[in-house]
């Protein structure tokens, strides 16, 4: 299942919302028990004056709702360079793909073959899979191939080593390697 910043918005919003009713909700009840619990015997007090209104204090519901906005707000915009650098990035493996494309096509009479030639080892003991390639290539009726994917393999002449609890040599199990995918033309 995919989750979409709409989504994400929408659960940040209803999650504030609930908390901010349940806050409520618990200062107003608080503050109502307060009043019943005030001694009935206290002389009201009486000025000549009439009420100024309070000075504005910020209170806990009020540092805890801009807590909340502020929070939300930078969820909001890390939200949205996360989207902006996952675009730039699908269009920057886009542009490398339609070079790649446009590399391959521009290539006479060529093709991507999927197949598999074991890679003959060279005097030097590394594997020649760039004469592998032409070989699988001119199997498939082309003339010349290039590499494109590789794959190696550990092929173990017997399981001694197995009985034994060790692990094989290279003389056991030798690796090979093979193309398995060559551009041919």
């Amino acid at each position: 299942m995919v989750i979409g910043l709409g989504q994400i918005r929408h659960w940040v919003k209803s999650s504030l919302l609930a908390i901010v009713a349940g806050a409520s909700a618990f200062f107003i009840v608080a503050g109502l028990a307060q009043e019943k619990s005030a001694s009935p015997d206290a002389a009201p007090v009486t000025s000549a004056s009439p009420a100024s209104p309070p000075a504005q204090q910020p209170g806990f519901i009020d540092a805890f709702t801009r807590w909340m906005q502020q929070g939300a707000a930078g969820f909001q915009t890390n939200m949205k360079k996360a989207q902006e650098h996952l675009s730039t990035l699908g269009n920057q493996a886009r542009e490398a793909t339609k070079d790649a494309t446009g590399a391959v096509v521009g290539l006479p009479n060529a093709r991507v073959v999927n197949a598999r030639e074991q890679c003959a080892l060279a005097q030097n003991g590394a594997p020649d899979c760039q004469a592998a390639a032409v070989t699988l290539c001119r199997g498939k009726g082309f003339q010349t191939g290039k590499v494109l994917d590789t794959q190696s393999e550990q092929k173990c002449k017997s399981a001694r080593f197995l009985l034994e609890g060790r692990t094989p040599t290279n003389t056991e199990c030798p690796t090979h390697m093979f193309v398995t995918r060559a551009v041919c033309q």
